[in-house]
């Protein structure tokens, strides 16, 4: 069995960035939510016909396209606002890794050879350093006990909080719909007047959200063409951006940069909430700059999920 403590330290930063083991209900997706049943927050926040340039057009749900809705749920927005496309917005960690980081994890000697195998998606257990060890994991349903080679494959199907698509073509005055799938997330823009890089059309302002809650949704009308980043501004630390590319047919516009402010994080601080486990998932500055998110690869492939953007990093 290996030893395990509880630094209180990564417990208080899990829980104040929203995720934590309990609220992971230790499935694959880290601190999810159904709405409440009965929820007439739609009737408080009723859909008016008008989409504003900053701000957008939020509800708090509940939202139709939430969950595995197929595109049909589209009809359900009044026509001026219906949306064209929809982004979901997720923590992918799993709760018993969540779980396990909360009691310390694992010696470093252990932590290296997991990460290592982990770099690539791909594990081999002989290469693990005692591959075959136990660890008792405390869970909100009691303790429960994995080795290390099966720690290892749980590092490996973090891909972390993210976007998806993570990169996406749209024409000039389609409408995105962004469904929070996942709490404490939003939507921003890489702006001079968010304190950040210029990334996206001069003639654009500084376009944010307000916190979506779980079950909600946000509504963004892109007008100018163009190359627009976006980050989730509690989550970019993380790795949470994406790129919408705005063209008529299949021309692609020029991504243009301003120094104006912070650039994308060129580190991703995940292994710090995950107890040093390292499941090789890009920052903010390597998923922006990576292939599969480059603006001819969106406006050719069509939407470019975050799984691939993540993978190409691993094999990179």
């Amino acid at each position: 069995m290996i030893p395990t403590d509880l630094p209180t330290t990564r417990r208080r930063l899990l829980r104040s960035i929203g995720v934590g083991a309990a609220g992971a209900g230790l499935g694959t997706t880290a601190g999810a939510a159904e709405p409440v049943a009965g929820d007439n927050s739609a009737a408080q926040n009723s859909q008016s016909n008008a989409i504003d340039p900053i701000f957008g057009l939020a509800s708090a749900g509940p939202n139709p396209c939430s969950g595995d809705a197929d595109a049909s749920c589209f009809e359900s927005f009044p026509e001026p606002v219906r949306p064209d496309h929809e982004v979901e917005l997720h923590i992918e960690i799993p709760g018993l890794l969540l779980a396990l980081a909360e009691q310390g994890g694992f010696s470093d000697t252990t932590t290296a050879t997991i990460n290592m195998e982990a770099a690539d998606g791909d594990v081999v257990a002989r290469n693990l350093h005692r591959p075959d060890a136990t660890v008792e994991i405390q869970t909100p349903d009691g303790a429960v006990t994995r080795t290390v080679a099966e720690i290892a494959t749980l590092v490996t199907e973090t891909i972390g909080f993210h976007y998806d698509p993570a990169g996406l073509h749209v024409s000039p005055g389609d409408v995105v719909l962004f469904s929070a799938e996942t709490p404490d997330h939003a939507v921003a823009a890489y702006h001079e007047r968010h304190g950040r890089q210029n990334r996206v059309p001069d003639s654009v302002g500084p376009i944010t959200s307000p916190q979506i809650p779980v079950g909600g949704s946000w509504l963004y009308r892109f007008g100018a063409e163009g190359v627009y980043d976006f980050y989730c501004p509690p989550h970019q630390v993380f790795g949470m951006v994406m790129r919408v590319v705005v063209s008529d047919g299949d021309s692609v516009p020029s991504l243009s940069v301003e120094n104006t402010g912070r650039p994308p994080a060129e580190e991703t601080f995940l292994p710090e909430i995950l107890a040093g486990f390292d499941p090789n998932v890009p920052s903010s500055h390597e998923a922006l700059t990576a292939a599969p998110l480059d603006p001819e690869a969106i406006v050719e492939d069509g939407p470019v999920s975050w799984e691939t953007v993540v993978e190409h990093h691993r094999n990179s």
